[in-house]
């Protein structure tokens, strides 16, 4: 099926090199027919031309187009596959009598993408299309699910009554403090880090938080190589609050793939004292507990005391309290310890990646800079850059600061360097190459993208340029320089797609600079040029000579 994509985009590119062939065949029969060519002719020759032309702009739309849906078409082929697979493990599980719980919530997740990009591939490629299934088997699929909707909502009830029960059982006790010498981590009685949730899961409530995840890879046993955002969800949802700096540390990322073990079973989740245990002898705990307790303690301080001012502000009976207590409000959001802390992360997130803040609304910004403070991540520029790469909502002419902003700049430029507006011509892949780069991908990717995209139409001589790091601005440079100079106007008001600079390079060989000089007289603009009316008079000065008016 996917062959079917690269032959329409090697057919599309073909029909343009012929019609680039065929243009400059034209271009050519009119320019050595010169003067001798009738009006008739050239008239028929330039209609020809406009016509060529307009085919060859039409194809290479269409071709950069569809060059744009390659992937998502390559995407809907692979889902297509995933889907049968995991509907044939469906019908296989539901023979035996097995839990399909997992297996439906993958199905959901791969439909919902499936969807998102169906509608333009399938306008783009429709051989690719899904055929439809027949009637009854659909009523079939239909009856399958809806039966395991039914079993999944009455397991998740059962699971949530078991889980009210408990709840209620334990409120009836008070439990032990922590031995002296335990470490407890920070917070890890007001939901911090670590912080264990009320009681076990079951394998019912396994499933449903593997539904709730939605991004689970599907593999058994949890290892280094499994897709740690899934385990991160899940072991989220049994330790409360565990935080974005698991993702990215190491020793905590191996706790957690530890700590869930196989995704598809509850059974062998880690034990909350045994995860605590765990996590007060990391190395980051040693190192970050003492700031991340701090910090809790800034927090909770602060939201106790912003509840009891809004709570007398609703009581308060005269504008003069209500103008007393919103003064302090003011004052505790801009000089208490927790309001100067965010202040402070807030100036360095900023100045360590303005590139990516530049893109977030000023809500969406305090939002992550309390995330990466309330974290003691706010000083950790690589995990800033890392969570903010995942933000990036780039807008075509917005301009970035930054590292990010940098890149940019470049792209921009290496676009201009072959012929390109960057927004105009790769303004959909540009959210998604910030987002890469500022992960840290090379650059030269994507300068590599646009010069592949220059390529169509070219002589093989002036792609293999390109091919090796070179642009079109480059390679046509001493040519543009002697048009400049002949036709008497600044080289970047010649762009890179001038008809008559294009043919210095042909296909099977370039022209000399005397040769390109000489042919550069019979481009019209030429005879606009001081150096054509000097020689225009000359001739004149000769003729007047030779019939004896001028001594």
């Amino acid at each position: 099926m996917a062959n079917a994509v690269t032959s329409k985009l090697t057919n599309l590119s073909n029909q343009y090199s012929a019609s680039v062939k065929e243009l400059r065949e034209l271009q050519a029969k009119l320019r050595n027919g010169g003067a001798g060519v009738s009006d008739a002719e050239a008239k028929r020759l330039n209609a020809l031309i406009k016509t060529v032309d307009a085919k060859r702009l039409k194809l290479m739309k269409d071709y950069n187009e569809l060059k744009k849906l390659e992937k998502p078409a390559k995407d809907y082929v692979n889902l297509q596959n995933d889907l049968k697979d995991i509907q044939a493990q469906i019908n296989k599980a539901n023979a035996r009598g097995e839990s399909t719980t997992a297996l439906e919530a993958k199905k959901n997740g791969l439909t919902t993408k499936l969807k998102a990009i169906a509608p333009s591939v399938e306008k783009a490629f429709p051989e690719l299309k899904v055929k439809p299934v027949s009637t009854a088997a659909q009523d079939a699929a239909d009856k399958a699910a809806a039966k395991a909707a039914a079993d999944l909502k009455a397991k998740q009830d059962a699971a949530a009554k078991a889980a009210a029960d408990k709840l209620a059982a334990a409120k009836l006790t008070t439990p032990p403090p922590p031995p002296p010498n335990k470490a407890v981590p920070a917070g890890a009685n007001s939901g911090a880090i670590g912080a264990s949730g009320a009681g076990g899961i079951t394998d019912s409530q396994n499933a449903a938080r593997l539904a709730q995840t939605g991004n689970q890879t599907g593999t058994i046993t949890a290892t280094g190589n499994q897709d740690i955002n899934a385990i991160y969800s899940l072991a989220r949802l049994k330790y409360d609050n565990v935080d974005s700096i698991f993702l990215y540390d190491p020793e905590l990322k191996q706790i957690l793939i530890d700590a869930v073990g196989d995704i598809a079973t509850a059974k062998d989740d880690m034990e909350e004292d045994e995860f605590l245990r765990r996590l007060n002898a990391s190395d980051w705990a040693i190192r970050n507990a003492g700031t991340y307790r701090a910090r809790d303690a800034q927090r909770r301080e602060y939201n106790e005391t912003l509840d009891k001012y809004n709570q007398q502000l609703a009581i308060a009976d005269t504008q003069k309290k209500k103008d007393e207590i919103l003064s302090k409000i003011g004052q505790l959001k801009d000089t208490s310890s927790y309001a100067r802390g965010l202040a402070s992360a807030k100036a360095y997130i900023e100045s360590v990646a303005s590139g990516l803040t530049g893109t977030m609304s000023p809500e969406r910004l305090d939002a992550f800079v309390k995330k990466m403070y309330d974290s003691a991540n706010d000083k950790d520029p690589n995990i800033i850059n890392r969570e903010l790469a995942a933000l990036i909502s780039y807008k075509p002419g917005t301009q970035l600061g930054g590292a990010i902003g940098g890149d940019l700049t470049t792209l921009r430029a290496t676009a201009r360097a072959n012929g390109f507006d960057l927004d105009t011509q790769f303004g959909s892949s540009i959210n998604d190459w910030l987002q890469r780069l500022a992960k840290g991908e090379s650059i030269e990717t994507f300068k590599n993208t646009i010069r592949s995209a220059a390529k169509l139409g070219l002589p093989d001589k002036v792609a293999n340029l390109l091919d090796q790091g070179l642009d079109i601005k480059d390679i046509y440079a001493p040519y543009r320089n002697v048009m400049a100079s002949v036709l008497e106007i600044a080289p970047d008001s010649i762009s890179l797609d001038d008809k008559t600079l294009r043919t210095a390079i042909g296909p099977e060989k370039e022209m000399s600079i005397y040769d390109f000089q000489r042919s550069l007289r019979k481009d019209s603009r030429w005879q606009y040029t001081n150096n054509a009316r000097e020689e225009s008079s000359a001739a004149v000065l000769g003729v007047l000579r030779d019939f004896g008016f001028q001594g």
